[in-house]
């Protein structure tokens, strides 16, 4: 099916998903708002605007601040697309594209305008958010129309974000559409292409922010419009889970040891987040690189439908411990390592998280349409995906292993010390760690692993 065609599809499925949700909670509308610009404090510049995922589904759009998506049953929803009249700013375009009939599209030149639209709020409810941004008033206006804020936390605009709406709506956000597969698709094509030039040039001797540019340069995407800062480490950097900052020094060959790109691009405002890990020369971290690669795939492999996010985490745990055993580094049996707690020192985080129109995205905690929430796992008491996994979701698979000082100084103190060769610890530790990522989507007769298969099609090109 061609694009347009999945996104009319889209359409209809989010028809029956919103009217609904409107009929069960007794609400004749529905307002979505995509976001303000909100300036720096004491100053007349912008934070990076980032909207409303809700807006995201409705219309494609992901830079158009005081806008409006009003969604009333049966009708084609109405997008209140703000077109400032101004010159000190680039006036934004209005949409085209196939998508665009199937909504009827106004501009807004004041955010106040909007009201006019919005009819009788007896039976309304409101998504989006509505925390004014605090300004010094000293500043006053800054001859922008930009600075004419819509104030939407004074507007009478019905029952803001109704919780149980709220939780049905993220429940079925949850399933993705075809045209959702197909825009998570793409950004894995858009990431994969940037992912092998940071690999290329990190071999060629890159620092760490020319790595981010060539990354942000062949996606062409710059950090804002990306889905989340690129993280990039090098060396022992890798091991800084979500580092910030890029270092721009360049490195001799005779310290390159690794480095480690978590990074993904958006298309129509959704989401990738892939993450690789490459060794600089061959040796032992280099064929761990391989193993744990190897492993994930596994893993990935294994997630489909009914089964659990807590199995797959413990088999995941399971299989690096095995790794580590085989690579010199636990001297523990795989089983002992994971009961003893040993193994979340080498692996501190999650295995994975939904992806969609956000990075990690919504649903995976509630039992069903209502809201419900599971009963907190013994195991893992704070596993944010408790629902077993369906058709239609898209998830990451990424584990990690690393070498970081402030895990591994209270092991080596404590009563399992023995049960680690810290020996060959000290010889890993300059490399920091690797993590291995990638997205699937699961399908009706198992998963489909959307990175891998990008990155296949890139070489068939």
């Amino acid at each position: 099916m061609k694009p347009s065609g999945l996104f009319i599809e889209h359409m209809q499925i989010l028809r029956e998903r919103y009217d609904r949700a409107l009929e069960n909670h007794q609400f004749d509308q529905l307002l979505v708002y995509s976001g303000a610009l909100k300036m720096q404090f004491l100053d007349d510049i912008p934070y990076p605007f980032h909207c409303n995922p809700h807006f995201k589904t409705l219309a494609p759009l992901t830079d158009a601040p005081e806008s409006w998506v009003i969604w009333r049953p049966t009708k084609k929803p109405l997008l209140l697309f703000y077109q400032p009249h101004e010159f000190w700013h680039t006036i934004p375009k209005i949409p085209d594209g196939e998508w665009v009939q199937h909504v009827e599209i106004k501009t807004l030149r004041k955010p106040e305008e909007a009201k006019a639209y919005f009819g009788n709020l007896n039976h309304t409810a409101f998504l989006g958010e509505t925390i004014p941004s605090p300004q010094d008033a000293n500043l006053g206006q800054y001859l922008s129309a930009y600075q004419d804020k819509p104030n939407v936390h004074d507007w009478d605009i019905g029952s803001r974000n109704p919780p149980a709406l709220y939780a049905e709506l993220n429940w079925y956000r949850n399933i993705k559409t075809p045209y959702e597969q197909h825009c998570i698709r793409k950004a894995n094509r858009i990431s994969v292409q940037g992912h092998s030039a940071a690999k290329d040039a990190f071999l060629g001797g890159a620092s760490e922010f020319e790595i981010a540019m060539a990354f942000q340069q062949t996606c062409q995407q710059n950090e804002n419009e990306l889905a989340y800062p690129s993280v990039v480490g090098i060396n022992q950097q890798a091991a800084v889970l979500h580092k910030q900052g890029y270092d721009k020094t360049r490195q001799n060959k005779d310290l390159r040891n690794s480095m480690l790109i978590d990074a993904g691009a958006h298309y129509n405002g959704y989401a990738s987040d892939i993450t690789r890990t490459h060794a600089f020369k061959e040796g032992m971290f280099a064929d761990m690189v391989t193993a744990l690669d190897e492993q994930q795939q596994i893993m990935a492999a294994n997630i489909v439908p009914e089964s659990t996010y807590v199995d797959a985490t413990r088999d995941a745990l399971l299989r690096i411990a095995r790794l580590l055993k085989e690579s010199g580094v636990l001297n523990l049996e795989p089983e002992a390592a994971f009961e003893t707690g040993i193994i979340h020192a080498f692996m501190p985080h999650r295995l994975g998280h939904f992806l969609g129109l956000q990075v990690h995205d919504v649903g995976g905690d509630i039992k069903d349409a209502s809201g419900a929430n599971y009963e907190p796992n013994g195991r893992f008491p704070r596993s944010p995906l408790m629902r077993p996994f369906e058709a239609g979701q898209v998830i990451t698979i990424e584990p990690g292993l690393y070498f970081i000082d402030m895990l591994l100084k209270p092991l080596a103190q404590g009563p399992h010390s023995n049960g680690v060769n810290w020996a060959v610890v000290e010889q890993l530790k300059p490399f920091g760690g690797i993590r291995i990522e990638d997205n699937v989507l699961i399908t009706t007769t198992g998963s489909e692993n959307l990175t891998r298969l990008a990155f296949e099609q890139q070489r068939s090109d």
